[in-house]
């Protein structure tokens, strides 16, 4: 599929900036642009705008010669945050409708947040637990349900039936009764939607809260990717834009499911940090990605990346597996304030805009940010490699306003407090990270993200860690994890056999054929992405449901007798009479596109003199103010050693290195940070 000796693109929005990764065959750059949170396609746009102007070429000159664009988006995780999605009709099973308003969810919100129980309406219609369709729906029964909830209000149609997931036939004859009653000039284009569409698992609540969920974010998801696309395509780009998924990997607009692209930023970067687990052959691994909103942390480990089978949306489960990030609100826009004596920063934000009292954009509350720029790590005249500038007198008048007064200490000992609390805050959520049994120091922290340089010293040592790595494009490391993605579609089957791990009861041909037609279906979506037969690479997976949890487990492709199964599911159980579920069979069908890879450079000598820039005075734990070199790292070559105390200046970042630490540039031009 790809050509060689082109450009590869790869954009990630977050809540504060949005981040490119442009790489060609003689290297790579990086750039930033504020997030747009409007409309996160302008945002989009000027990142490309920006890198084609870096590399000294028009857009259209850019687009032209690039073979893959992979977009990170965070449309429909801001669709659900701010309730912004379409008023949507869900049509279920007459006997099942009360049930979806009785789930209990993580939060206040759930089903009744999404839509309203009078857009629920049921029809009568029955699929028994062998997939025979005992009572086939109605055509009238189907339009006056439909009619029904567009006098409400409705404006998109969800239909989730019961046992749906051994046979779709219901779900299907009921949208194609409505499609042809109601054309797209009266509803729109897709503007009905199956649970099918989304997941094939056995559990009727989970599986019609999936549905809905998916159809909130649908719209708009559709709206700005095609938008997106047709934006690029119009100025030179000839391929399908790539979308990042939640599950792994990227998928071309139209292949995408809204639900599938949910939190695929920083899913991104953590496949990012897998990739440099490989590299290193390293144990336990944590990726810390410190935005100016939040930190998103994630875990890779012997088994893979951290993966929840059964994760939970707006306080709703769902049936997409997804990699597991865990969000915390320790950003470098997380408001510290003293409220009747009790200190606190985080999780409030002040975002982009107005943004750090520094910002000089009318906001006027200390920040995580404004804290660094009154301790001096924050060069006001240098941030984002001087594309802005700071005002450090107000983020001073911030820090001393609401919290060196109400505390009654000093403004550079209060502006300590707020980096030690977000650096607390952060290394409590690794602790609770981290497998339990895992030794701290065995584990290694993948710092990256604007903040993540400059706090990542602090909060590993509090969690005990000892060792960090740094990539070149710190502050991008999302994008660049986003271009290490292939081209991944996941299919399903509701498998819903009860059986034992020793003897699994499974018939040979149902197994053989159903995997069989998952691999037909694959080839032809993938086919669509541009891969040929041979191209793709197919994985395996099962379900397993024992004790009420779901374990995924890789099976063979295809089996001769149950025997093969039942190798397969060794060791799942203590004891192999256990009655387990065949829950569900999952088929990963992959696509390789380029990727990115490492190049090892030739170590020079230790000393880091020639990439020094000057001192300037910084406030230390322990020490108060003191003078501090500083060192530019782009000039930083491999085998550099920079000792702590030190400030590091990046364009995109700065790494704080205290007293017994060390920070050295190794041979793929990563910074080993070590104490």
């Amino acid at each position: 599929m790809p050509r060689q000796d082109t450009h590869y693109v790869s954009i990630d929005t977050g809540g504060t900036f949005t981040d490119g990764y442009v790489s060609y065959p003689e290297g790579s750059t990086t750039v930033k642009v504020p997030t747009t949170d409007h409309d996160l396609t302008v945002c989009f746009r000027n990142c490309i705008d920006k890198a084609a102007e870096k590399l000294e070429r028009s857009t259209e000159e850019l687009l032209i010669d690039t073979n893959v664009i992979r977009f990170s988006t965070t449309i429909g995780t801001n669709t659900i945050i701010e309730r912004s999605g379409p008023q949507i009709g869900l049509i279920v099973t007459d006997d099942r409708k009360e049930e979806l308003f009785q789930v209990e969810t993580d939060d206040d919100e759930g089903v009744s947040d999404l839509t309203d129980e009078n857009l629920v309406t049921g029809i009568p219609e029955r699929v028994d637990s062998d997939g025979e369709v005992v009572d086939p729906v109605e055509r009238e029964d189907v339009l006056e349900a439909a009619k029904t909830l567009m006098n409400r209000g409705a404006k998109l149609l969800v239909i989730s039936l019961d046992n749906s997931f051994y046979n779709e036939k219901n779900e299907e004859r009921a949208r194609r009764i409505i499609e042809t009653e109601y054309p797209p000039h009266y509803l729109g284009p897709n503007q009905v939607l199956t649970a099918n569409e989304v997941t094939s698992r056995p559990g009727y609540l989970a599986r019609s809260s999936t549905a809905l969920i998916n159809a909130y974010i649908h719209r708009p998801m559709a709206r700005s990717l095609y938008k997106a696309e047709d934006d690029v395509r119009e100025s030179g780009y000839g391929n399908p834009l790539l979308v990042g998924q939640s599950t792994g990997g990227v998928a071309g607009v139209s292949k995408t499911v809204a639900l599938h692209t949910y939190n695929s930023g920083p899913v991104a970067g953590v496949l990012g940090a897998k990739a440099f687990r490989e590299l290193y052959d390293l144990e336990s691994v944590i990726s810390t990605d410190m935005g100016g909103t939040s930190i998103d942390i994630g875990t890779i480990t012997d088994d893979g990346v951290d993966r929840e089978l059964e994760p939970t949306v707006s306080g709703l489960p769902v049936h997409v597996p997804m990699i597991n990030v865990r969000t915390a609100g320790a950003g470098g826009g997380s408001i510290a304030s003293v409220d009747d004596g009790e200190f606190t920063v985080g999780p409030e934000s002040a975002g982009a805009e107005p943004g750090p009292a520094c910002y000089d954009l009318g906001g006027f509350e200390p920040t995580t940010t404004d804290a660094d720029v009154v301790l001096g790590y924050i060069d006001p005249d240098y941030f984002l490699g001087g594309d802005k500038q700071l005002n450090a007198d107000r983020a001073r008048d911030a820090i001393e306003r609401s919290v060196a007064d109400p505390l009654d200490v000093s403004v550079a000992e209060a502006a300590l407090r707020v980096r030690e609390r977000v650096d607390e805050n952060i290394a409590a959520s690794i602790t609770d990270q981290l497998d339990e049994g895992a030794d701290p120091a065995e584990t290694t922290v993948i710092a990256y993200g604007g903040a993540g340089p400059m706090h990542c010293c602090t909060f590993a040592e509090k969690a005990g860690i000892e060792r960090i790595i740094t990539a070149p494009a710190a502050a991008e490391f999302s994008a660049f994890g986003g271009a290490t993605l292939d081209v991944e579609h996941r299919y399903t089957a509701a498998f819903g056999s009860r059986s034992t791990i020793a003897e699994p009861s499974v018939s040979v041909d149902a197994y053989n054929e159903t995997v069989e037609e998952l691999e037909t279906e694959a080839t032809k979506d993938m086919r669509g992405e541009g891969f040929d037969a041979d191209e793709i690479m197919f994985d395996l997976t099962m379900l397993v449901r024992s004790d009420g949890d779901v374990e995924e487990r890789s099976v063979p492709i295809r089996i001769d007798s149950p025997d093969d199964l039942a190798e397969a599911l060794e060791g799942l159980g203590s004891d192999p009479e256990e009655s387990i579920g065949l829950d569900t069979l999952v088929l990963t069908a992959i696509g390789p596109v380029a990727t990115e890879g490492f190049t090892e450079r030739e170590l020079q000598g230790s000393d880091p003199e020639h990439a020094y820039k000057s001192t300037r005075t910084a406030y230390w734990p322990d020490d108060g103010w003191v003078e501090t070199d500083v060192y530019q790292r782009e000039d930083l070559e491999p085998g550099n050693v920079v000792n702590g105390r030190a400030i590091i200046e990046a364009t995109d970042t700065t790494y704080v290195i205290p007293d017994a630490w060390t920070f050295e540039i190794d041979e793929y031009e990563h910074g080993i940070i070590e104490r």
